[in-house]
């Protein structure tokens, strides 16, 4: 029972400093806000200024796995080239480094438990404020004090070992073994790594072992290299749902850590010895034969090897982006029906509701690609070529059906997190927004079905007839165009007098057509179908105005 009560309080300390590294690093991607986001879009094809770009972010948010997943949607989203990416990459290995000195030094130099309590005292109030800023910023401070509280309690209740103990009989089994046990651990580094999804943790837990006595400098060495392989595995997972491009960049990520790995593995005595010689230059003492210098040992293993790799990765750069090239082939594809901004996990709020937004308004170029086929469809009169834009038609629809359903249900998860009554308000403006573009879509398909209806019944509409519904076409696209344009400017609310002058015209339009088209049925003789798919088409160009009225209104609504 003893045996088991420990094993529970020590699963306990690590979670409790899994919590906090992760709340760390949420709240933190919460204070940084879109700027983080701008900044990685606006990486150029310098591949310098992306490696410092990468490296930046990362420190700043402290997460490689959130700098690498935001790096492969921005792939996927186009708003990144694979050239762009990878040194982003490159430098988001080079900034996770980072982590490991802060735990190294006020987790193991120096001893952060007198403020600790007092830090939590401060973040509380601020926890508990009613602005999110504030909030934020007491997340930061209670991750923080979690973070080194649970790093406190895991030296605490893992048992120090020594020589003769069973622990330590049963280790030796597997790290007396060379070369073997170099390989082993290493792959412990991959497993830790992919399960705890987190290098910190991992990291951290290799110092306390270490610290401990449990493992040497050599072996946490090896789990280091280890650990480097592992955390691209979440990069890797987020670009499953992706496009080829962000494919290419999450199996880069993954050559250039394992390139890295084989290059230590290969100077492995030689850079260990290196890494000792300054070790002892800073501490007075070595990591192999002192507990209390393998802290400082193993961030400058963990930072020499990530810029070591990085440098050799650089030069080679072209040879590894064919590599990847290779690895992930083209072949057929069907990104073009794909989410393009939705396709990683949800993050903080506002960067969800940023990726919502993009995802909208890509919704709305479509909804408006698919508009642009009915006056074609409707003048076509080869067969073939009107079965492949029906077809087109069709397809545009489905894709809108899916379209809402994935953003209604990722609008839906996000909503039910912790937001502001702000950004909840504008999760209400959001749905109501895809809701009346499908609500479009749905009208641009039943056209086509009139088209194709009116066409078996031979009812054809005659010059005047196709003039007057190319001008309501016209006026429709002009208010199908401000929608968008309102769709692309979330910042600055749309101009509604506009928007409602537009509809107002198009309405005097539909009246003033369809009391000639009662006229024209009276005086002109044409055949009733004609007219009534005359009048089916003039009604429904006008509802789909009345669609996009709704919309510029739901965006007015977002910003107040």
């Amino acid at each position: 029972m003893t045996v088991f009560w420990q094993i529970l309080t020590i699963i306990g300390s690590l979670g409790i400093f899994l919590f906090g590294i992760k709340l760390l690093s949420e709240s933190l991607q919460k204070v940084a806000g879109n700027r983080m986001r701008s900044v990685l879009s606006a990486i150029t094809s310098n591949r310098y200024r992306s490696i410092f770009t990468g490296l930046f972010v990362t420190a700043a948010i402290q997460s490689s796995s959130a700098s690498s997943v935001m790096i492969i949607s921005f792939v996927n989203a186009g708003l990144l080239s694979l050239y762009q990416a990878v040194g982003a990459l490159i430098g988001a290995n080079i900034g996770t480094t980072v982590t490991i000195w802060i735990i190294s030094l006020l987790g193991f130099k120096f001893s952060l438990n007198i403020i600790l309590l007092p830090i939590v005292a401060i973040s509380i109030p601020l926890y508990f404020s009613a602005k999110s800023k504030l909030k934020s910023w007491g997340e930061v401070l209670f991750g923080f004090a979690l973070l080194f509280m649970g790093l406190e309690l895991m030296k605490a209740n893992l048992p120090v070992l020594d020589e003769n103990s069973i622990m330590v009989q049963e280790l030796a089994r597997f790290i007396n073994h060379g070369f073997v046990s170099l390989l082993l651990f290493v792959l412990v580094g991959i497993v830790f790594t992919i399960i705890l999804q987190s290098s910190s943790v991992t990291l951290a837990l290799t110092l306390v072992m270490c610290n401990n006595g449990w493992i040497p400098f050599d072996i946490a060495a090896a789990m280091v290299l280890g650990i480097n392989i592992g955390t691209t595995s979440t990069a890797l997972i987020a670009s499953l749902i992706a496009n080829q491009t962000a494919k290419k960049a999450a199996v880069f990520h993954l050559l250039f850590n394992l390139a890295g790995v084989l290059w230590a593995l290969v100077f492995f005595k030689y850079l260990l010895n290196g890494i000792d010689k300054v070790t002892f230059m800073i501490e007075g003492a070595s990591a192999v034969v002192d507990i209390n210098s393998i802290p400082i040992a193993l961030s400058l293993l963990h930072t020499v090897f990530n810029i070591l790799t990085a440098i050799l990765v650089v030069i080679l750069l072209p040879q590894f982006i064919r590599l990847a090239e290779l690895l992930v082939p083209a072949g057929k594809s069907k990104e073009q029906f794909r989410l393009t901004y939705l396709n990683s996990p949800i993050g903080t709020s506002e960067l969800s509701l940023l990726q919502a937004r993009k995802e909208i308004h890509v919704f709305g170029k479509r909804t408006e690609a698919m508009f642009e086929l009915i006056p074609q469809l409707l003048i076509e009169k080869d067969d073939e070529r009107f079965s492949s834009l029906f077809e087109r038609i069709s397809q545009y629809e489905d894709i809108s059906d899916r379209m809402e359903v994935e953003i209604a249900s990722y609008l839906t998860r996000l909503s039910e997190s912790e937001l502001s009554y702000k950004s909840s308000k504008k999760i209400r403006s959001m749905l109501k927004i895809i809701d009346d573009m499908e609500s479009i879509n749905d009208i641009c398909l039943k056209m086509a079905r009139l088209i194709e209806q009116k066409n078996n019944e031979k009812a054809w509409f005659n010059q005047k007839m196709r003039n007057e519904i190319g001008g309501m076409f016209g006026l429709v696209r002009t208010s199908i165009e401000m929608m968008n344009q309102h769709l692309d400017n979330y910042e600055y609310a749309p101009d509604l007098n506009k928007v409602v002058e537009l509809e107002l015209a198009i309405n005097s339009i539909r009246d003033e057509l369809l009391t000639k088209n009662q006229k024209r049925l009276k005086t002109e003789k044409i055949h009733y179908p004609t007219a009534k798919y005359f009048g089916e088409f003039v009604s429904h160009c006008e509802k789909i105005a009345d669609l996009t009225l709704n919309v510029s209104q739901a965006i007015a609504e977002y910003q107040h």
